[in-house]
């Protein structure tokens, strides 16, 4: 797992990849973790706002994106991700906060990835 800014950048890019082919009815297709893709999807746009809020976003305590339907949600997930790397790269907190917070980041979308290309959906080969 690359834990650098760039690395997570490419991580969120495969996963927005994903998301955004998948028309209506494919979003309530059950992940291999047992939520939905929209449900799945969601509990990641909500660690992506988490971890913003922990890197400086502005955001209150405990806010939250709002809820959207499914078609709304890869465009919910890019806009966090991209205010998340933006904070991560701009050198304003500690090293050792940001590498904790990158780390974590990594670490939620590729669960969201591996979650989300689980078996059945045919996302089983390389990733792009």
């Amino acid at each position: 797992m690359s834990e650098s800014v760039p690395g997570l950048t490419r991580e969120i890019n495969r996963l927005l990849h994903r998301l955004r082919s998948w028309s209506g009815p494919a979003w309530g297709v059950s992940t291999a973790a047992g939520p939905n893709r929209a449900e799945r999807t969601t509990v990641l746009a909500h660690e992506l706002a988490r971890l913003g809020h922990a890197a400086g976003s502005g955001a209150p305590d405990g806010a939250l994106p709002p809820p959207l339907a499914p078609h709304g949600l890869a465009d919910q997930v890019a806009v966090l991700a991209d205010e998340l790397v933006g904070l991560l790269a701009a050198g304003d907190l500690a090293p050792a906060r940001r590498a904790a917070l990158l780390a974590e980041a990594q670490g939620a979308v590729t669960a969201a990835r591996a979650d989300l290309d689980g078996p059945g959906f045919g996302f089983g080969g390389p990733s792009r």
